[in-house]
């Protein structure tokens, strides 16, 4: 993560209580610079957040209900990990999305306090398509247009990942390439027929920009409302890029390796997965999808402990 003003990595005590700004001081200039600035702030944390911020609150009237809950958890943690003598300095924190072939094991109370910790938030769900996909449910079961490629799925018609059906607000992050023409994806998907579609395509080859977005909304199986924007980006076919959508409420942000691209509201569907699809002509491949439902403060908290491995105590010298 990295801030919004500075664009410099946010260290890992401050995600806690901000995931866009590095300090208070960034946040202010940011929100309070200019209308843009007003504007780029919005997009990313919502009008909510926004109008909050252009209050005038006394010193000592702040509601002290979040950041006690933020020092309470940090205090329980630290404490449990100094009375099972769990070596803090030496704790080491990985990828939000890890590598399974490289995560060490670890056993003994710091294995069981991790397990916890992260039980007791909102999870994050990741296929990599290693093991097929079975997961994804289609119109044609067993008898699919999907096919896995060197590491990649090459999506077909429109599959949804059952496991990402039952929620509401999440953050959908993926990893896929652009064959030929666009790479399509759909999410509050609440069945084949009513879901949100968002496609990246390569409009034109040649100099910057090339790319465009196209986002519509399918309700009983017919296209609504599709809506052609182009973007200050340049794509390049067979090149990985990596997409993130948060999926807030009746907001959806859209970033492609970290610049934000779309910002949009609809109020139609309020539940569904996440899903990929190709139309006719187009061809894309997708190398793992990530999904992680954080809908309180408590469980952003809990999220960001579940990045840290502990290691194992260590046994009596024999």
């Amino acid at each position: 993560m990295v801030c919004l003003y500075c664009r410099r990595p946010i260290g890992i005590l401050r995600r806690i209580k901000d995931t866009n700004f590095c300090c208070n001081e960034h946040r202010q200039k940011l929100v309070s610079g200019s209308a843009r600035a007003l504007r780029d702030a919005e997009d990313f944390l919502g009008p909510e957040a926004v109008a909050w911020q252009s209050i005038d609150r006394k010193p000592g009237k702040g509601k002290p209900g979040q950041a006690t809950t933020i020092f309470v958890v940090l205090a329980i943690v630290f404490l449990v990990l100094a009375v099972s003598d769990l070596p803090v300095g030496n704790t080491s924190y990985v990828s939000p999305i890890p590598n399974a072939e490289k995560q060490e094991a670890s056993s003994g109370l710091g294995s069981l306090l991790a397990h916890v910790i992260q039980a007791g938030g909102s999870g994050t769900m990741r296929d990599d398509f290693k093991s097929g996909t079975a997961n994804w449910e289609g119109l044609a079961a067993g008898n699919s247009d999907w096919a896995l490629n060197s590491g990649y799925v090459r999506p077909g018609r429109l599959r949804i990942w059952n496991q990402s059906e039952p929620l509401s607000n999440y953050e959908f992050e993926f990893m896929g390439q652009i064959q030929r023409k666009s790479m399509d994806w759909a999410f509050r998907a609440a069945d084949l027929h009513n879901y949100y579609g968002t496609k990246i395509a390569i409009l034109h080859p040649g100099p910057l920009p090339n790319a465009g977005l196209v986002r519509f909304v399918v309700i009983d199986g017919r296209e609504r409302e599709r809506v052609e924007l182009p973007l200050p980006l340049t794509l390049e076919s067979g090149v990985d890029y990596r997409v993130r959508v948060s999926v807030r409420d009746n907001r959806f942000l859209t970033s492609v390796n970290g610049q934000l691209v779309s910002s949009w509201t609809d109020s139609r569907l309020s539940r569904g997965g996440v899903g990929f699809f190709a139309d006719e002509g187009e061809t894309a491949l997708v190398k793992w999808v990530t999904v992680s439902e954080r809908d309180s403060v408590v469980g952003r908290i809990v999220s960001h402990f579940s990045l840290i491995s502990f290691p194992a105590l260590a046994g009596p010298n024999l």
